[in-house]
């Protein structure tokens, strides 16, 4: 890291939000934790869509690209005002599981909060906070990316398309959307796409749905059908037939499995695809 300070926070609270509510606007960049619940990341923009943030995701958004945050379930959120000073970061970063991988930071945040007058008090504290918090956030951009996908980093049209995929699985992603964001026609993507990774992009995007399909599985019970539309599956035969192609076997072949209580295992590829897809990631697309 650069030895210029590049990260500053000015305050850190707790928002707890009912069910439909809305988070309070702020003029700030915004970093949020959600500790329990979930919550959304509106569009102001039609053409964009929706993140939905879980128990443990953290995401950072930009002043310039506020996105509206609204809670689908009742919530708690761990909220500071971080302010990235510097014109390289992205206006978007999602980190998925960030309370997990990144335990230290939101427990120093949760046991002594950033007040609004240590900004003037003690200034060092808001900038050692704020390198703190966003440095963690890039290393979870650049750990997730680079250990699953090892060679993508290197070129710049997969890590695009890949990491788009990755922050937000559930979306229906077309080859076009994809292509239009890494700036190639959509044979280029595939031709690059499947020389850095093995894979197609559409390959990747079933990957990344059945890894998080398989975290809800093996720690839920919730119902196939419920897991299939959070996986961004229309039905859940759409589902199954996804699911048995990655690992052979169905979702609650998987889920006893998982559990240890079934003598069934998955065909070698489940494995390779726990191993590969993503468990976490952090977007940001300027460097």
């Amino acid at each position: 890291m650069s030895s210029d300070r590049t990260w500053r926070i000015d305050r850190s609270w707790n928002a707890d939000l009912p069910a439909g509510a809305t988070l309070e606007p702020s003029r700030s960049s915004l970093w949020l934790l959600v500790r329990s619940g979930s919550v959304v990341l509106g569009a102001h923009d039609p053409v964009e869509h929706p993140i939905e943030l879980r128990a443990g995701d953290a995401a950072y958004v930009h002043h310039a690209a506020l996105h509206p945050v609204h809670a689908t379930d009742d919530s708690r959120l761990l909220v500071a005002d971080l302010r990235a000073q510097s014109r390289s970061v992205t206006r978007l970063m999602v980190a998925r599981g960030f309370a997990g991988t990144q335990s230290g930071i939101v427990a120093l945040l949760s046991a002594c909060p950033v007040r609004g007058e240590m900004k003037i008090e003690r200034p060092g504290v808001t900038t050692a906070y704020g390198e703190l918090l966003g440095s963690a956030m890039l290393s979870e951009q650049e750990r997730t990316i680079d250990e699953r996908l090892p060679r993508s980093s290197a070129d710049p049209v997969v890590r695009a398309a890949a990491t788009a995929m990755a922050d937000d699985p559930t979306r229906n992603w077309t080859l076009p959307e994809l292509a239009a964001l890494s700036h190639v026609g959509t044979t280029t993507l595939v031709q690059r796409f499947r020389h850095t990774t093995g894979l197609a992009p559409m390959q990747l995007l079933r990957r990344l749905r059945m890894r998080q399909a398989m975290s809800e599985l093996a720690g839920s019970d919730a119902a196939v059908a419920a897991i299939a539309r959070r996986s961004g599956y229309g039905s859940a035969e759409a589902f199954v037939r996804a699911f048995r192609a990655e690992t052979g076997l169905t979702p609650g072949r998987w889920r006893q499995s998982a559990r240890g209580t079934s003598l069934i295992t998955a065909k070698p590829t489940a494995a390779s695809v726990a191993a590969t897809a993503p468990t976490a990631m952090a977007v940001q697309t300027s460097r």
